[in-house]
Parts: structure tokens; C-alpha cells; sequence
């Protein structure tokens, strides 16, 4: 009898170290991760730097469908792309902390939901609004093809977000 008890304990031990060794801090079964995938395309996070942000792409680059928020965008493969909204203090006050705590928002990439506390966010510097924080969620590829990203949420002041953009990676 004790032998049978010793081989449970043994099996229910194992047991719980494996799933314990599938959970990684910060990740959402379900989501998208830093790291993650989507066909030939990497969704990873990046820095100032070695990223381009959407206020950098030439304006006929991204260009928006009918009078809804979608727009089409052509960007080289290659190009590590952040497709995240930022968020600005426009009054220059000091606020945007408390502007970024009071933002909802929530972004999918072709149709799958976006770990967003896993990729954090990063403050970049605009050219003529100063600091932008937005959600570090970067996009690259080394290969010609389409990728979805849709977003939607409130910022601080319950102006609503919400957009659709395709961006189509081709050959530069």
C-alpha cells in the first residue's frame, strides 16, 4: 500500500512541475508574445533607434480607406515597424503619465489579441509634440506579404480610438 501511495505522489509531483515549466511571467495563453510569430512576420518590441514609428513613414505611404478609421500602408521588408497608438501630453504640462494611466486600449493582430503588458511601453521623442509613449509592439519581416492590426480603447479624456491598418511589406 505505501509503495502505490509513494508512485501517486511521485506521478502528481511530476505532474505539477511540468505545468509550472509552462508558465512564463507576463504571457496570456492565447495571446501574442514578444517573440511570437504570425506567419513569416516577428512580433517583437524594439528602441528608439532601430525602429520606425507611423509619424515617420512618408505621408503617401499610409493612406486611409473611405471615411472610416482604415488605412492601407506600404512599408519595405525589412523596415521594424512600431504599430502601436502613442500618447502625448499636447499641453506640454507634465501629464502624460497620468494621460498613459488613463488610457484603455486594446490591439489585435490579424484577429488575435495582443499581450500588450508583455511587449510594455517605451517613450520616444516626436519631432514637434515631444515625448510619445506608446505600446512597444513591433512588427518585421524579411519577406513580401500583409499583415492586420486593429486597435480600439478610450484615452484619458474618453476620446475614443479605434482603427484597422493593413500594412503590406513588399520588396524595397
Amino acid at each position: 500500500m505505501k509503495r502505490h501511495t509513494y508512485i501517486i505522489l511521485i506521478v502528481l509531483f511530476s505532474v505539477i512541475l511540468s505545468a509550472c515549466a509552462k508558465a512564463t511571467p507576463g504571457q496570456v495563453e492565447g495571446t501574442i508574445n514578444p517573440g511570437d510569430k504570425i506567419g513569416e512576420f516577428l512580433i517583437t518590441m524594439g528602441k528608439e533607434g532601430d525602429v520606425t514609428y507611423l509619424w515617420e513613414i512618408d505621408d503617401t505611404a499610409c493612406v486611409k480607406q473611405g471615411d472610416d478609421e482604415v488605412y492601407s500602408c506600404q512599408v519595405a521588408v525589412g523596415t521594424k515597424i512600431n504599430v502601436s497608438v502613442g500618447i502625448y501630453d499636447d499641453t506640454y504640462s507634465g501629464k502624460l503619465d497620468s494621460h498613459w494611466s488613463g488610457l484603455t486600449y486594446e490591439m489585435l493582430i490579424d484577429d488575435r489579441p495582443v499581450n500588450l503588458d508583455a511587449f510594455g511601453s517605451i517613450d520616444v521623442s516626436h519631432p514637434s509634440v515631444g515625448t510619445i509613449r506608446a505600446w512597444n509592439v513591433v512588427i518585421n519581416t524579411i519577406q513580401p506579404g500583409e499583415i492586420t492590426v486593429s486597435d480600439k480603447g478610450t484615452e484619458h479624456d474618453a476620446t475614443p480610438i479605434e482603427s484597422t491598418t493593413k500594412y503590406t511589406f513588399s520588396a524595397p
